[in-house]
């Protein structure tokens, strides 16, 4: 009887690891908030001495990783999966030659508007619109930068220092 038992916890264990592997390999809990930063950079081999900039909401994470001299950089962007996941979940990443010489908008419907840049036009300010709702953001125009809106938001005005429109994103074009 004792051997019985044995043999049973020994196969209930068996079949919690392998249900534990399944549920790993479906990437069902995905990357904790906390982890985003470590896991672009392990994953897309980024320097730990390279600065970042983030920015999150209950959806979407974008992220612009660039080293001391502002040459080398490399974005990532991570998405929360519909239903029954935990942690946000790497959607994609690189380099872009837009992030690199303006401001590069990534629009996922149903998640939100990233808007990545090494800022070589010099954003000061980005004002949003949802709806009735203005909201005006400053932006640092010496640095690179990575913002993310709801989708909800209907216009994005990127302006320089000296007021001037530099790019416009709405949810129509």
């Amino acid at each position: 009887m004792k051997k019985d038992v044995i043999a049973l916890v020994a196969g209930l264990i068996v079949i919690l690891l392998l249900g534990g592997v399944i549920i790993y390999q479906a990437e069902i809990f995905g990357v904790s908030e906390g982890r985003l930063v470590a896991d672009a950079r392990n994953e897309q081999k980024i320097s730990k001495d390279w600065d970042v900039k983030q920015s999150k909401n209950d959806e979407m994470c974008a992220m612009i990783f660039y080293d001391a001299r502002k040459e080398n950089y490399s974005y990532s962007v991570y998405l929360k999966n519909d239903g029954m996941s935990f942690g946000y979940f790497y959607r994609e990443g690189g380099q872009n030659p837009y992030i690199e010489e303006g401001v590069q908008g990534i629009f996922f419907e149903d998640k939100g508007i990233a808007l990545l840049s090494m800022n070589e036009e010099k954003v000061a300010r980005v004002v949003v619109e949802n709806g009735a709702d203005k909201k005006a953001i400053p932006v640092d125009p010496e640095a690179p930068f990575a913002l993310v809106f709801p989708p909800e938001s209907n216009a994005i005005t990127l302006y320089d220092s000296d007021d001037n429109v530099i790019t416009l994103y709405d949810k129509y074009s």
